[in-house]
């Protein structure tokens, strides 16, 4: 018998897989705050997860008194509601607003590159295919709801998917797949630099910042042979930071964030204007056109065909709010540090569809919707 998340009472229930992008950030954060949970496949629940909320993701947590949620951005900032130690979310509004922005960063930029090493590299893309198969199809009925697929099928079945998918699918060909690659090791380069510097991306303890970088850097990144072999070589301050901040628990001391962008993370925000920033613009200009795919020149590279995303219009629109409530103090600090021309998308007066998700602002408890239309790019 498959076992529930109510099974045990007072446990969470984490529903994703033990290599997915989100459940690792999430699951950090829960390690950091102690809170108790137990891992559970997606696949095996997958109606259960469907009736709930919505969709099929990872991660979907049933909290111990039975209340469902998903997305790791809300979920992660109400649970940090109810702590009563100090907050991952830095008190100074404009550290805080740089710390929100590289976690949506990490959420919505780096999965592109993350994919693609996943699932481009041969020895990548066997490891993941063959723990999926076993984490998350083996043994489950799939076929008329009484057959399950061999194993060979499975893992060839896997490997299509992703590949075509989340890689062909989100844009990646032979004209993009340098800067892809460059995608990734431009955020190891950015990260080595500040992590030379300090133990954490913001100061002496982990923000969201940090919490939002484990989701790639971690399940992907820091797993997967490929890249890891990588970050290992090229990034060893980043290698030592993803098991540092898997091992973190709160400090009770008093821990300093830092009070002025330094030069090291400078780079790292300009690089993220430059790509996260640019990418939001023109896909929210294409999702209010109306257009389910569209062309997107990133840092002079031409990705043909991606998928429009109305989530991701959400995420833009959320990084608004952001904005509109600091004070103007802030909002001129906040300036000076984005000097890049591709950060005007936050305060311009560019008025894109609204996306029209989560009107009442119940996440992490709303009725949820995919990144992309149908799931898969």
């Amino acid at each position: 018998m498959t076992r529930e998340a109510n099974d045990a009472p007072g446990i969470m229930g984490v529903y994703g897989s033990k290599i997915s992008y989100y459940t690792g950030k999430f699951e950090t954060y829960l390690r950091y705050r102690g809170i108790p949970y137990e891992s559970f496949p997606t696949v095996p629940h997958n109606q259960k997860l469907l009736d709930a909320v919505g969709i099929v993701q990872m991660p979907v947590v049933q909290l111990a008194n039975g209340r469902w949620m998903t997305d790791t951005t809300p979920m992660i900032a109400w649970l940090e509601g109810q702590q009563a130690d100090a907050s991952i979310y830095p008190s100074d509004p404009v550290l805080n607003f740089i710390a929100l922005l590289i976690e949506d960063y990490a959420d919505e930029w780096l999965w592109r590159s993350a994919m693609h090493y996943r699932w481009t590299y041969r020895i990548s893309r066997q490891y993941a295919a063959e723990f999926l198969y076993n984490e998350l199809i083996k043994g489950v009925p799939l076929i008329r709801g009484k057959f399950s697929l061999p194993r060979f099928a499975g893992i060839n079945l896997l490997k299509r998917r992703q590949y075509f998918g989340f890689v062909r699918g989100d844009g990646v060909a032979a004209s993009t797949r340098d800067h892809v690659d460059g995608t990734y090791l431009a955020a190891l380069d950015r990260m080595q630099a500040i992590l030379a510097r300090r133990p954490f991306l913001l100061g002496d303890t982990p923000t969201i910042a940090d919490f939002g970088m484990m989701a790639p850097m971690f399940r992907h990144f820091s797993q997967d042979p490929t890249p890891a072999e990588i970050m290992r070589e090229r990034a060893p301050n980043v290698y030592e930071w993803v098991a540092r901040m898997w091992t973190i628990k709160p400090n009770e001391s008093a821990a300093n964030l830092i009070t002025g962008v330094d030069q090291s993370l400078g780079a790292f925000l300009d690089e993220i204007c430059e790509t996260h920033f640019e990418q939001q613009r023109q896909n929210a200009d294409a999702y209010s056109r109306g257009q389910k795919r569209f062309d997107m020149t990133i840092q002079g590279t031409v990705y043909k065909s991606v998928p429009s995303s109305r989530y991701r219009v959400w995420c833009l629109e959320q990084m608004r709010a952001a904005w509109m409530q600091l004070e103007p103090e802030d909002a001129s600090r906040l300036k000076n540090v984005l000097s890049s021309k591709f950060a005007q998308i936050i305060w311009d007066e560019t008025d894109f569809k609204a996306s029209g998700y989560d009107a009442q602002d119940a996440a992490p408890f709303n009725r949820a919707i995919n990144v992309f239309e149908q799931g898969v790019p």
